[in-house]
């Protein structure tokens, strides 16, 4: 009888899985940028661009992530053993997706840089203003798109590392939020997805205020919060996301 795989072999089977689908993401990005310079509308720097959309793409294939659930189970994995794979599979992506976006966008700019004449855009912390009016649904869609940014050319490990943060986070927040739906249905699915924008509020506010940042309005109750405790927040956050995630998908029902 084969014996069933343990959490690194799902891990590394999952991470094989979700590159293929990042590797195509990459593509995409690349060519949205080709199609922008062909007609002549600005263009940002691979990096900056990819730092915004590897947010929604995270979050997209966090959500998708629930549906190994029920494959696995049906070859006789255990649940335990796919929560685990998988996390190990988004902090994979995690680590690559910021490297690989990188190296392209490095390219990118020697090509460019060599053969035309076209300026890249980049966005850094001193360029980008956040609207802080008051209006909650709008600094809660800022806080998804606009995360901190540090340019890579000011310090490296230190832009890697955060655009690895902001992208984990999503990728769990995204997973959280598809296991609330298929364990608790329509009801526990909306609850979470509040759950799930408090967490990247708190994400993004207490990066903010480890950065020296600006906060928005809605979220400078936050300034109380010492800096020492900021990170250790967000590693909080993360935890207890990770824990409702086991938790979900401990007993979510299950078609095979």
């Amino acid at each position: 009888m084969k014996k069933p795989l343990g959490s690194p072999s799902v891990g590394l089977e999952l991470l094989i899985i979700q590159m293929t689908w990042t590797l195509m993401g990459f593509g995409i990005f690349l060519l949205i940028n080709i199609v922008k310079m062909v007609f002549g509308i600005e263009v940002d720097s691979y990096y900056s661009a990819g730092y915004i959309a590897s947010n929604i793409f995270m979050f997209v294939i966090g959500i998708i992530s629930i549906n190994f659930l029920p494959h696995y189970v049906g070859l006789g994995i255990t649940r335990k053993n796919y929560f685990y794979g998988n996390v190990i599979a988004s902090i994979g992506l995690s680590i690559f997706i910021p490297i690989g976006i990188y190296i392209i966008s490095l390219v990118q700019k020697l090509i460019i840089g060599s053969f035309t004449s076209i300026e890249l855009r980049e966005r850094t912390l001193d360029k980008v203003d956040i609207d802080r009016d008051g209006n909650i649904i709008s600094e809660i869609v800022q806080s998804f798109i606009v995360t901190p940014f540090i340019d890579p050319s000011s310090n490296l490990v230190l832009s890697l590392a955060l655009f690895s943060l902001h992208i984990f986070v999503f990728y769990i927040i995204g997973w959280m939020i598809a296991a609330a739906f298929q364990r608790q249905g329509v009801i526990g699915g909306l609850l979470l997805i509040a759950v799930g924008i408090v967490f990247i509020a708190i994400k993004d506010t207490m990066i903010r205020i480890t950065l020296d940042l600006p906060l928005f309005k809605n979220f400078s109750v936050f300034e109380v919060v010492p800096e020492k405790l900021a990170l250790p927040t967000v590693f909080a956050a993360i935890l207890l996301t990770m824990i409702i995630i086991r938790l979900l998908t401990k007993r979510t029902p299950l078609k095979i």
